[in-house]
């Protein structure tokens, strides 16, 4: 099974709902929310290297990401884009790419950001699906490559 669309109908909508749930909750910068949207173990890397382990580590430091007046000045340039890759009928890759205009920087600059993101899903006990893993990278200018 490699399609996202072969999924059980159950399973689309519980996958909709954790992702809808996580962009509402960033909207809204409710940080807890987001209890309901990782597993208890997860893992969470952001752009700049920040590592935290597990939904509560996660959702605190979200918390403070979101009362951050730099992080609030950033809007999104539009919705996500976003694919599935069905790696097992437990496990579902999301990749996301979105726009953030006008994020603060310290010392009073802004910057665009092209925002990448990769989710692993896990369908759970109860059938519900939560994130297990998730990567943020930026694009950025500087090479360190080139062939």
């Amino acid at each position: 099974m490699a399609d996202f669309s072969e999924l059980p109908a159950a399973d689309q909508e519980a996958i909709g709902k954790t992702l809808l749930t996580l962009l509402k909750a960033f909207d809204d910068r409710d940080a807890e929310a987001l209890r309901g949207v990782y597993s208890a173990d997860a893992d969470w890397v952001n752009a700049f290297g920040t590592v935290k382990r597990g939904r509560d580590e996660i959702v605190d430091y979200l918390r403070g990401l979101f009362g951050d007046a730099n992080f609030n000045r950033g809007e999104l340039a539009g919705p996500p884009q976003t694919s599935f890759r069905v790696l097992t009928p437990e496990t579902v890759l999301v990749s996301a790419h979105l726009q953030v205009k006008g994020q603060g920087l310290v010392g009073g600059e802004t910057l665009d950001r092209d925002n990448f993101s990769l989710r692993a899903l896990q369908r759970q006990g109860d059938g519900s699906w939560l994130i297990v893993s998730e990567m943020f990278s930026d694009a950025n200018t500087e090479t360190t490559y080139a062939h």
